[in-house]
């Protein structure tokens, strides 16, 4: 048999570091409530990055023909996504600051014997200021307005019947009112999520 190698045992350290849980199930020990629902915010963000990061690879490769931008390109998509957060399912408005984004990491409080050896270590919840991406919820939100505000935008300097198959004001300036509706709801939901900290 073998000895161990030292990449193998750092392979064991790293798995040994590796927790089921982040900081901020950590905090919410003993309310069963907020970790249920902090579970479903964590699942509905992991499933909203795999969604906007198609888009924002394809935007990161995009390659620009006859002068269109990405927003104009991606115009379809950019809307749906919208459309799919502020008129989903989901409320997206009633979700709390920390669990849209990283406000705390998990450390570790070492306890040690007159040697100096640890012989207990006991993980808690060391905040963040300022807080990072973590699940990229709030992130993600924020790409999409901000590509709503430039499709908007370009839909004010190309002209109302640009959105529309037969060139129709009429028709660009509903599409024009609906994706305002949308933008306007995108950054309620945005500035709801950034000041709301209950627990």
């Amino acid at each position: 048999m073998s000895e161990p190698t030292e990449e193998a045992s750092a392979d064991e350290a790293t798995k040994e570091e590796e927790l089921p849980f982040d900081a901020v199930d950590l905090m919410l020990e003993g309310n069963l409530q907020a970790q249920i629902n902090y579970s479903m915010v964590k699942a509905l963000a992991k499933a909203l990055d795999e969604k906007a990061s198609i888009l924002i690879n394809a935007e990161e490769n995009f390659e620009p023909e006859n002068d269109e931008t990405f927003a104009e390109v991606a115009m379809p998509e950019i809307e749906a996504m919208s459309q799919a957060i502020v008129d989903g399912c989901v409320n997206f408005s009633k979700i709390r600051f920390w669990e849209a984004c990283e406000t705390a990491e998990v450390a570790w409080e070492e306890t040690k014997d007159e040697n100096g050896d640890v012989v207990q270590r006991v993980p808690y919840g060391n905040p963040l200021d300022p807080p990072r991406e973590g699940n990229r919820l709030l992130s993600n939100i924020e790409k999409i307005e901000a590509w709503m505000k430039e499709v908007h935008k370009i839909h004010e300097e190309k002209g109302m019947g640009w959105v529309s198959p037969y060139g129709c004001p009429e028709d660009g300036q509903q599409a024009y009112d609906n994706r305002a509706k949308c933008l306007e709801k995108l950054t309620t939901i945005i500035d709801g999520i950034n000041t709301n900290f209950e627990g």
